[in-house]
């Protein structure tokens, strides 16, 4: 019986470019969870930013840090040989500045 079904699905199965959902299209399901987590955002969007102006720096960063993720491709890491194996990097320093190009760690 199995073997029978299989065959019947192999042979009535779509050919490549031939019927079927257009490319990108979502399922009823998909579509109707965005558009339900969509109107629970819409409801707690005041109260989110009520919250978020009461976090403390570090609390602040920390979340900008948590959602860049789900906006902004990740880095990747890079290994670079600058030919100089004679010469290790011992100390790298980094100097913050705010727009006007005045340093921060002063």
């Amino acid at each position: 019986m199995k073997v029978m079904e299989t065959e019947n699905r192999k042979t009535q199965g779509f050919k490549p470019g031939e019927g079927g959902r257009p490319k990108g299209a979502t399922n009823k399901i998909t579509r109707a969870q965005k558009e339900w987590v969509e109107w629970v955002l819409d409801l707690a969007e005041d109260r989110v930013e009520e919250s978020i102006a009461k976090l403390k720096p570090k609390e602040l960063i920390d979340m900008c840090l948590t959602l860049q993720e789900f906006v902004r491709p990740k880095l990747q890491r890079v290994n670079l040989d600058v030919g100089n194996e004679d010469k290790a990097i011992t100390k790298i320093t980094f100097e913050l500045v705010d727009s006007s190009g005045k340093s921060l760690d002063e």
